[in-house]
């Protein structure tokens, strides 16, 4: 299942990037350089999202990229204990997107009971089927699927 958020990229003077996602309250990361900036916002984003669906946790709406500013969405521009200068030409806004199926942790299985047709089950039998096994299979190949239609019908916010 991949989730996009929009990240703020700013270049500090001694090297390196913070990197804040505004849509998540204390959110950051960091990278030495723009490669290793963004791997780094998006494993973040990656490792915030899944805790949150895991959690049962509310994702927050996303933010129309347009909207945001580096000036008004910088989470330090309020705290007088803290005074960061940035390099100005090298501050960038960027949608981040990221396979968060690779970061759930809680991948045990559980057992559930299914009842089919009778009919199904006699057809099944003789072709020698493992209804578990396909049934596996099937929901491991489909289960993008299911978090996707989960996000767009608000089961999972």
């Amino acid at each position: 299942m991949l989730v996009s958020y929009p990240a703020l990229f700013y270049k500090e003077p001694e090297g390196g990037y913070f990197i804040n996602f505004p849509d998540f309250e204390y959110s950051g990361t960091q990278g030495e350089d723009i490669s290793d900036a963004m791997f780094m916002a998006s494993h973040w984003l990656g490792i915030t999202v899944s805790g949150y669906i895991e959690e049962g946790i509310d994702l927050p709406k996303v933010s129309n990229i347009n909207d945001l500013s580096l000036e008004e969405n910088d989470p330090f521009r309020d705290d007088p204990e803290i005074d960061l200068e940035y390099i100005e030409n090298e501050l960038f806004i960027s949608m981040i997107c990221v396979d968060v199926e690779k970061y759930f942790e809680n991948t045990k299985l559980v057992k559930k009971t299914l009842s089919i047709p009778k009919w199904a089950n006699d057809l099944g039998n003789r072709l020698n089927l493992n209804f578990a096994n396909d049934l596996g299979n099937r929901l491991n190949l489909n289960f993008s699927k299911v978090l996707t239609v989960a996000i767009e019908n608000e089961a999972i916010k």
